[in-house]
């Protein structure tokens, strides 16, 4: 996503007769069947809500998420590095795919199993895992990377965790060609399919979670799930579907569409890898965080970030906070609102997971 400019359009002539102003009353005029009832008001309720609302999201992602099987990986190559080594490894990911990652794990190990953290990119150039692994292919990348804080598999990895970044679908070592025509195309093939990016992601994140939980220097009890931008949207469908998450941060990616839809320049920014067809009608995006209530989690945007207006991702959060306190567990979500653009606050992350993954720091990294 690209940060564009913001600002409501201007009313035309006729009722209508403008496109967004349709679809805007088209969008007032559909109610989400299963948005969070405010009535909800203990966990007993809000399980049921939770488990209603993932069975109909089924349809919109266009996949069913797997039961949890042992996944084959096999690492190529090991590089040391300041405090971590890194590893180059693929694994059989949905439907018969491959999926390239970096594993980055603290050396000298630690004596006992560690935290594991999936580490999710955005797009970036789709340039995918290297950008998370700090792995640039020239000083210009390199220069992105540090202005958007985006090595965040490294600076965990220097703080105790062991991390994978994983190549997403359509990026990294999986894009052969980086062009936005490749990009395009293979957004259109998976519709054409009745699929959706979002959902295959969701599929090969969670096989990620699985590689993460079946390492010996990791304590598969304490796994947690991060991401910038569509990194962020992957953390929260993730940590909406998969339980074994204990932890998430989400940076970047979260608002009320259907708000945003009533300012609709903001949504300039947002590409196919967004397209969830029929989703409003079920729900919106603060639904969807909701799912992850009562596990820990915060949701990180910049005051600046052209892609959301700060009044919408409030508004969203009152939905998240309700679920919470339904859940009984009010202080397990946060909302980071910083002074800053799109790009990735380290230090609240990372305390984040040092409070509910238990690690304690090993450097004075961030």
């Amino acid at each position: 996503m690209n940060n564009t400019a913001t600002g409501a359009l201007p009313a035309s002539s006729a009722p209508g007769l403008a496109t967004h102003e349709l679809l805007q009353r088209l969008v007032e005029a559909t109610p989400a069947r299963l948005s969070l009832p405010e009535s909800i008001n203990d966990p007993a309720t809000l399980r049921d809500w939770q488990a209603e609302l993932r069975a109909a999201l089924e349809p919109v992602l266009g996949v069913t998420p797997e039961s949890v099987q042992p996944v084959a990986a096999e690492i190529s190559d090991t590089v040391p590095c300041a405090g971590y080594v890194r590893h180059h490894l693929c694994y059989t990911g949905a439907f018969g795919g491959t999926v390239s990652a970096y594993l980055l794990a603290p050396d000298p190990p630690a004596a006992t199993p560690s935290p594991g953290l999936l580490c999710l990119h955005g797009h970036g150039d789709n340039l995918g895992k290297a950008l998370v692994a700090g792995v640039p292919p020239n000083d210009t990348v390199a220069a992105y990377i540090a202005s958007h804080n985006y090595d965040f598999a490294v600076r965990f990895a220097q703080r105790g965790y062991v991390t994978l970044a994983p190549d997403a679908l359509g990026f990294g070592e999986r894009a052969p060609d980086k062009s936005g025509g490749y990009h395009n195309a293979m957004g259109r093939v998976t519709e054409y399919l009745g699929l959706s990016l979002t959902g295959l992601r969701l599929l090969d994140d969670s096989r990620g979670l699985t590689v993460l939980a079946s390492r010996p220097e990791v304590d598969p009890t304490r796994l947690g799930v991060v991401g910038l931008s569509e990194g962020g949207k992957r953390t929260l469908f993730l940590a909406a579907f998969d339980e074994r998450v204990r932890a998430a941060v989400v940076s970047g990616y979260f608002t009320s569409l259907r708000r945003e839809v009533q300012t609709w320049r903001r949504l300039h920014g947002w590409d196919l890898c967004n397209h969830l067809f029929g989703l409003l009608p079920v729900c919106d995006l603060p639904d969807v965080a909701a799912l992850v209530a009562p596990r820990p989690l915060l949701i990180q945007n910049g005051r600046r970030d052209g892609l959301y207006g700060i009044a919408e991702v409030e508004a969203g959060f009152g939905t998240v906070r309700g679920a919470y306190a339904a859940a009984g567990a009010p202080d397990a979500c946060a909302l980071d609102l910083f002074d800053g653009e799109h790009v990735f606050m380290v230090l609240a992350a990372e305390r984040w997971f040092e409070r509910f993954l238990d690690v304690a720091a090993i450097s004075q990294t961030g």
